[in-house]
């Protein structure tokens, strides 16, 4: 009787053995993206700790900003002073002006005559020897300017009442232009100073700290993201004839008795030995096809949370 006794269990034990798994067993996990420096700088504040949970356009790290500010303050006066320039150009002369520049034209012309009465008095006294000869000399030399300066008032008058050229309005319209370029250059480096989140997550790890200088390209930190909670499972390879991308099922969470829909979005084309937190003790030396199962209503979900999937 004993023997037959001992016999049933080693026949009951080899038969639970030889049993194939009822469930596929993973965890938890999130997308985690990269947060990177775009400029190089200094680091002047990191906004966030590790675990804290942010929001899409929350600042994250900010670097210095000094130069960049000084530079884009000066380019910012310069295109001031070029709009002023070009709108004057563009509404011509005012009355004012015009009538400034033929009563220097006519300033001109009086001292003309003048200079040309003198030069012509100190001739006849160099001929009646009652001066000299230097005396004729500073005549001469008085005329001639008087002359340049006639002449350059003519122009002023001239340029004035015919207004600015196109060919100089162009350049300075221009001028205008590429100033404005090199705001909107400055402000976009100004802006490549500042690192913000790009969507809604938790920190997974800071990596950079205030006053470490960094290159561009530099991962400041790790975001693990707030919508993209999945399963990872290891499907036995016994199961996987009856799993399918797109197949919706059901999955278990450690602690709720509730489970959760999903739908499963990737199967490993390979095959790998079961992790040792898997499955159970007996199980381990199986081959398994690592699957991941998107999760509805996941915003809440801890990452590393043990998951269950019922097999067929």
């Amino acid at each position: 009787m004993r023997k037959l006794l001992l016999l049933s269990m080693v026949i009951a034990l080899c038969a639970c053995q030889g049993q194939e798994p009822k469930a596929a067993f993973g965890t938890v996990e999130r997308e985690v993206v990269l947060v990177t420096a775009a400029a190089d700088g200094l680091i002047t504040e990191v906004t966030v700790k590790k675990g804290e949970p942010v929001a899409a356009g929350q600042l994250l790290v900010q670097q210095e900003t000094t130069e960049q500010r000084l530079l884009l303050a000066q380019v910012q006066a310069e295109l001031a002073a070029a709009q002023a320039k070009l709108e004057l150009m563009q509404l011509g002369s005012r009355t004012e002006q015009r009538e400034l520049a033929k009563a220097n034209l006519a300033r001109a012309e009086a001292k003309l005559v003048d200079a040309r009465l003198t030069q012509r008095r100190q001739a006849e006294l160099l001929a009646q020897q009652l001066n000299s000869q230097s005396a004729v000399q500073q005549a001469d030399a008085a005329l001639a300017v008087a002359l340049a300066e006639q002449r350059a008032a003519q122009q002023q008058l001239a340029e004035t009442l015919a207004g600015n050229r196109q060919q100089d309005i162009e350049q300075a319209s221009w001028q205008v232009a590429q100033l404005k370029a090199r705001e909107e250059q400055l402000q976009w480096q100004l802006q490549q100073s500042s690192t913000y989140a790009g969507r809604d997550g938790v920190i997974d790890d800071v990596l950079r700290y205030q006053g470490e200088r960094v290159q561009p390209g530099s991962t400041l930190m790790t975001l693990a993201v707030s919508d993209t909670a999945y399963a990872r499972v290891y499907l036995p390879a016994s199961a996987i004839a009856h799993w399918q991308v797109g197949q919706q099922l059901s999955v278990w969470l450690q602690g709720r008795e509730t489970a959760l829909s999903g739908t499963v979005r990737y199967i490993s084309a390979e095959a790998a030995f079961t992790p040792h937190f898997a499955l159970h003790q007996q199980e381990r030396s199986r081959l398994v096809y690592l699957t991941e199962i998107s999760l509805t209503d996941s915003k809440d979900l801890i990452s590393g949370t043990p998951v269950r999937v019922e097999l067929p």
